[in-house]
C-alpha cells in the first residue's frame, strides 16, 4: 500500500471524546460547519423555496431529514445502514442478510438520501424501519441518533458529512465504510476538501473497499494504512447466478415476450442513450423481425420523456405496467419498463443486453447483473465508475466495449449474427461473477468487533 500524502491525521478515541477538551473541540465545529451551511442556505434560498414548492421529491421526507422521526418500538441493538440512492440500497442487500444471520438479537434499520432510495429500500427491506437521513446540521444529526441509538454506523460506498461524522464520534457511535469506493473525480475534491477541513475522514475507524486503486486514493488522502482494508465489491454478492429458464420464461411473460421472439434490452440508459439504441433496433428489426426491444431508462422521472421520444420516431411503445391491460396479441416492438428495482430480475428476458451510462458522459452503470444471468453485455466507453467490473468482464472476454455508437452496433449484429459467440461470451460472463462472490462475508469479519460491546440501545429517546 502506497504510504499517504500530505497532511498525517491524528485521531481521537473514545476519552478524547468524552473529556472536556474533546467534547469543547467538537462543539466548535459544529458551531462552524452549522455557520457555513446557514449562509450557504440564505445564498441559495430562493431556488430552494421554489424547488420545495414546486417539486415533491425535494419536499419528501424533509420532518425527517431535519430530525424527527417516528417512535420505534425497541427490538434490541441497531446497526444502522446508510445508502445514498438505489444502487447503494441494493448493494446492501447480501450485507444485510450476513448480519442477520450472525446477528440474530441485533435490529437492522436503513436510511437513504434520494427518494427513489426510499421507494427501493421500503420494498426490498419490508418490515425493517427505513428512514432519510438527516441534514447536516448539528441539531438534526444529534436528534436523530438520540432516536436511532445505533451500536454503529455502516455507510455504504462514500457518504461524508462532517457533523455526522462529529456527532458520532461525540456519542462513540463507531462509523465504518463498507464497500467503499472513491472515483478519480470525487479523489479530486477531496483533495481539496482535505485541505479546508482535513479531520472528518479521520472519524471513520474502518475503511472497507472494493480495489486497491480505491485503498491507495483513500491512504493518498491520509487515512490511517491499518484502516484500509481491501474487501472486494459486494455488487458481486447480490448478483443473482441461478434461475436459469424458469426465470427467463417468467420475465418473458411478465414483458408479454411470446416464444420465438428475440430481446434486445437497454438497460439503466440516460439521455440521448435511447434515442441511439432505438437507431440500432430499427436497423435490426428489417432483418430480424422477430426482435423486440426492452428500454429500461435510468431514472424513472424519465420515462413520460423516453415514451415520447420514442413515439415521435414512429415506434410503437408500451409500458410494463401497461402489458396486463393488453391482454393477449402480438405485443408492441417497443417495451418500456416504468418499474424500480426489478431489472436486475428482468435481464433474465434478454438475448443481449446493452448497459446504458456507458455511451456518453455518465460514469456507466451495473452491468455485472445481466452478465450473472449469463447475458451477452455490451457498454460503450465511459465506465469509470464500474472500471473494476469492466476490468474484470473484458479480460475473461466477458463483454465488448464499444468505442461509439457505430461500433455498439456493429456489436449488438455481430452478436446477433453469430449465436454461438453471444452464448460462450454470457457463459463466460457468468463464471466471472460467480468466481467474484464472497465481499460480504469478509466485510463482516472486519466489522465483528464493533458488536456487542454496548449495552442495547442505550439512552435511546421514547
Amino acid at each position: 500500500m502506497l504510504p499517504p500524502e500530505g497532511r498525517k491525521l491524528t485521531p481521537a478515541v473514545g476519552r478524547e471524546a468524552r473529556s472536556w477538551s474533546g467534547r469543547t473541540h467538537v462543539r466548535l465545529l459544529q458551531c462552524v460547519y452549522d455557520l457555513v451551511y446557514l449562509l450557504i442556505l440564505t445564498a441559495l434560498s430562493p431556488y430552494l423555496l421554489y424547488k420545495l414548492l414546486t417539486s415533491p421529491k425535494h419536499r419528501a421526507g424533509l420532518v425527517q431529514r431535519l430530525g424527527w422521526l417516528p417512535p420505534w418500538p425497541d427490538r434490541g441493538p441497531r446497526i444502522w445502514i446508510h445508502g445514498v440512492s438505489v444502487g447503494e440500497v441494493l448493494a446492501a442487500k447480501s450485507l444485510v442478510d450476513v448480519l442477520e444471520r450472525e446477528l440474530p438479537d441485533h435490529e437492522i434499520v436503513i436510511s437513504t438520501t434520494t427518494k427513489t432510495g426510499q421507494e427501493v429500500a421500503r420494498r426490498h427491506y419490508a418490515g425493517k424501519h427505513v428512514f432519510y437521513y438527516p441534514l447536516d446540521f448539528s441539531f438534526s444529526t444529534k436528534r436523530v441518533l438520540r432516536r436511532v441509538s445505533p451500536e454503529a454506523v455502516l455507510l455504504m460506498e462514500l457518504e461524508i458529512w462532517p457533523n455526522f461524522l462529529l456527532s458520532t464520534w461525540e456519542t462513540e457511535v463507531p462509523v465504518l465504510l463498507v464497500n467503499g469506493r472513491i472515483s478519480r473525480h470525487s479523489y479530486r475534491q477531496y483533495q481539496i476538501l482535505q485541505r479546508v477541513i482535513p479531520e472528518p475522514m479521520d472519524r471513520i475507524l474502518l475503511y472497507c473497499v472494493q480495489t486497491r486503486k480505491y485503498a491507495e486514493r483513500f491512504l493518498r488522502l491520509g487515512v490511517k494504512p491499518e484502516r484500509v482494508k481491501v474487501t472486494g465489491t459486494m455488487k458481486f454478492d447480490n448478483i443473482n447466478t441461478e434461475g436459469g429458464e424458469e426465470l427467463r420464461r417468467e420475465a418473458r411473460r411478465e414483458l408479454g415476450i411470446r416464444e420465438g421472439q428475440r430481446v434486445l434490452m437497454a438497460g439503466s440508459t440516460h439521455p440521448t442513450e435511447e434515442e441511439t439504441i432505438h437507431g440500432i433496433f430499427e436497423k435490426l428489426l428489417r432483418r430480424h423481425p422477430d426482435f423486440r426491444l426492452v428500454v429500461a431508462p435510468r431514472h424513472p422521472e424519465r420515462i413520460a420523456e423516453v415514451e415520447a421520444m420514442l413515439r415521435r420516431r414512429g415506434a410503437e411503445v408500451v409500458r410494463k405496467t401497461r402489458i396486463r391491460e393488453r391482454g393477449p396479441g402480438p405485443g408492441s416492438p417497443v417495451i418500456l419498463v416504468d418499474t424500480m428495482g426489478e431489472l436486475a430480475r428482468i435481464y433474465a428476458a434478454a438475448d443481449l443486453v446493452f448497459v446504458g451510462g456507458s455511451l456518453y458522459p455518465h460514469g456507466g452503470q451495473n452491468m455485472m447483473e445481466p452478465a450473472g444471468l449469463g447475458r451477452p453485455v455490451l457498454f460503450g466507453p465511459h465506465v469509470q465508475n464500474f472500471q473494476e467490473s469492466v476490468d474484470i468482464l473484458l479480460d475473461a472476454g466477458a463483454a465488448v466495449m464499444a468505442r461509439d455508437a457505430r461500433e455498439l452496433e456493429d456489436a449488438v449484429f455481430r452478436m446477433v449474427e453469430n449465436p454461438d459467440l453471444a452464448a460462450r461470451m454470457g457463459e463466460r460472463a457468468r463464471r466471472v461473477v460467480m468466481e467474484h462472490k464472497g465481499a460480504s462475508e469478509r466485510i463482516m469479519e472486519l466489522i465483528r468487533p464493533y458488536f456487542g460491546r454496548r449495552r442495547a440501545n442505550p439512552g435511546r429517546e421514547r
